[in-house]
């Protein structure tokens, strides 16, 4: 069964609308076009991932408010010369809020044994400063440097801690925040773009399966479009989801398999809504053909009857103009009637 469905036009806002509370209007995408979809999904992608850069770089904020604060009132004194760290004492401080861990010991060259149990203590995050060089741990890598690279590679000016906590002011936090958000509103942007792309190909051909069992032969670039704005709920969801994690560390266990879940009902609960329009249209259609043929035969019967009416006219005129006269032969009296 082919489709083919005229649409109108829409701003991003309506199609947002319809996407995710009108199932019922979803054969109004099957005509667009694939690029009206696509500008659609960008500019969805485009806005989740600014929502989730501000939590993110408002969370990073409030961590660098934290550290400043620490750093000014309970990091130790220490003094930084040719290439060396030294503390006036050791440090391991862990928080709660960001599972960030902070190890410092500048006594003496530390062995590897030493740095193993370190590297145990930190959960998360992490940075263990040593005499020599800073680690820096998270989940995702290990990273090591000694110091006169870091001075060389970022040009950091730092001797004591009074230098530390000069050059950490507004403007260089303002600075650092800023360029947090670009770097990871970009990031993110990228990463959600490839990822949202696999899933419209996987509900895409889901989506076609599941048609030509429902006896539609859906056009490629229109399943694609329905895939596109099955998406819209899913997307919304992972942005909540990702935003509420990073201010509570709420997780959901299996989370992406609810997220393609809702897709596949979506797309399912829309092929099944376009099935529906197409047969209650054809029901109409047929409708309207057996009304037309009720109304020829009326007509038809109507033409009969006038036709058989005129005929019956006709007849009656004809025989009013054959009668005789009243007095027949008109003879006259011979005489014999007296």
């Amino acid at each position: 069964m082919g489709i083919n469905i005229q649409t109108k036009k829409m701003n991003f806002f309506e199609r947002f609308k319809i996407a995710i509370l009108k199932l019922e209007d979803y054969g109004m995408f099957l005509g667009e076009r694939i690029s009206t979809a696509l500008k659609y999904i960008l500019i969805l992608i485009l806005l989740v991932c600014v929502i989730m850069s501000v939590a993110s770089t408002y969370d990073f904020f409030r961590m660098i408010n934290k550290m400043n604060n620490y750093i000014e009132k309970e990091l130790p004194e220490f003094i930084y010369e040719d290439g060396k760290l030294n503390f006036d004492e050791k440090v391991e401080a862990y928080d709660n809020d960001y599972n960030f861990s902070l190890i410092i010991n500048t006594e003496g060259n530390i062995d590897e044994n030493n740095l193993k149990e370190y590297r145990k203590k930190i959960n998360k995050f992490g940075i263990i400063i040593l005499q020599n060089k800073a680690v820096f741990i998270s989940e995702q890598m290990e990273l090591e440097k000694d110091y006169k690279s870091l001075v060389k590679d970022y040009q950091f000016n730092i001797n004591n801690k009074t230098d530390l906590t000069n050059m950490l002011n507004k403007t260089t936090v303002n600075g650092i925040v800023g360029t947090y958000f670009l770097v990871d509103c970009i990031s993110t942007y990228i990463a959600n773009l490839i990822s949202i792309i696999m899933d419209i190909v996987i509900i895409a051909i889901f989506g076609w399966i599941a048609a030509r069992f429902c006896g539609l032969n859906f056009r490629i670039t229109a399943m694609v479009s329905l895939s596109i704005y099955s998406l819209s709920l899913s997307i919304v969801l992972n942005c909540i989801y990702n935003v509420s994690y990073i201010f509570t560390n709420f997780y959901i266990e299996h989370f992406n398999v609810i997220y393609l879940l809702i897709a596949y009902v979506y797309i399912i609960a829309a092929i099944f809504m376009i099935k529906y329009d197409l047969i209650k249209q054809n029901e109409e259609i047929l409708k309207i053909i057996e009304d037309q043929k009720h109304l020829k035969e009326d007509d038809d019967y109507l033409s009969n009857n006038e036709k058989k009416e005129e005929k019956t006219n006709d007849n009656k005129e004809d025989d009013n103009t054959e009668d005789g006269p009243i007095i027949e032969n008109n003879k006259e009296p011979d005489g014999s009637e007296i």
